[in-house]
């Protein structure tokens, strides 16, 4: 395979990556809570073919010798946007948006901890007790790790805007949410939760926030800028494909020359 099929045989199945993070985005535009991630590229190998004589036939060259000749490049980091999304009002008592910098609702998943930003809560009926859990099913946390679980019918919630809750029933809790140091330590597990990479970050329980009863944060996709980056990439595509086929025909060419 020569050096131009290469390259944009590899830059093409890395671009289609992208494709697929765009297409992720745009299809949870309406997700509550969702964060958005971006893909960025960085170069493959590059070969150095040593084809010139030296300093002396090029006096005031300022760039390297040689010839470097790349080989494509790669997916280097998909980035999580963590910017807040915008404000939806519900009225329902147990929608809860979480306002603040990196910070997010601890969620029980099976053995395991994960996080997340979305504040669509509801109830579930466990042994004649209201737990409260995520849309994804998941026992929302309180700040000593316990499911909330409500013994009888809580009736009327009132939530602070410090996460404290206050049911009809007697019964308080207050929810536990966790400031994440570094974001991008954050693995998505689906269903809109992460769980953390504790090699590259830590969780610490945080009052840096603000929660706002009868509101849903939404997502935070720019749906302008990614219907364009969808376009753009799209196109990109379209001219590694045509790459392919010209280098294709060149050598289909070579192959039938005669001497």
């Amino acid at each position: 395979m020569n050096i131009q099929m290469a390259t944009a045989s590899s830059s093409l199945s890395q671009t289609q990556k992208k494709m697929d993070t765009i297409a992720n985005n745009i299809a949870n535009v309406n997700t509550a809570g969702y964060k958005s991630r971006e893909a960025t590229f960085q170069n493959l190998l590059t070969r150095t073919y040593e084809n010139q004589t030296g300093e002396a036939t090029e006096p005031g060259r300022q760039t390297p010798e040689n010839l470097r000749v790349g080989f494509g490049s790669k997916v280097g980091l998909t980035s999580l946007r963590y910017e807040q999304g915008s404000a939806q009002e519900t009225g329902r008592e147990l929608d809860v948006m979480l306002e603040g910098e990196n910070v997010y609702y601890r969620v029980q998943n099976g053995e395991d901890i994960h996080y997340t930003r979305d504040g669509s809560f509801e109830f579930q009926n466990e042994n004649n007790a209201l737990t409260l859990v995520t849309s994804s099913g998941n026992a929302v946390l309180d700040v000593n790790g316990n499911a909330i679980t409500f013994a009888t019918t809580p009736g009327k919630l009132s939530i602070s805007d410090q996460g404290d809750i206050q049911a009809e029933n007697g019964q308080t809790f207050q929810l536990s949410v966790a400031k994440i140091n570094r974001p991008q330590s954050l693995v998505n597990e689906g269903g809109n939760e992460f769980s953390l990479n504790a090699a590259d970050g830590n969780a610490v329980v945080s009052e840096e926030f603000k929660t706002r009863q009868g509101f849903l944060e939404m997502s935070n996709v720019d749906l302008t800028k990614q219907t364009t980056d969808m376009i753009s990439t799209q196109r990109l595509l379209q001219f590694q494909s045509q790459a392919i086929k010209m280098a294709d025909e060149m050598m289909g060419l070579a192959n039938t020359i005669k001497r």
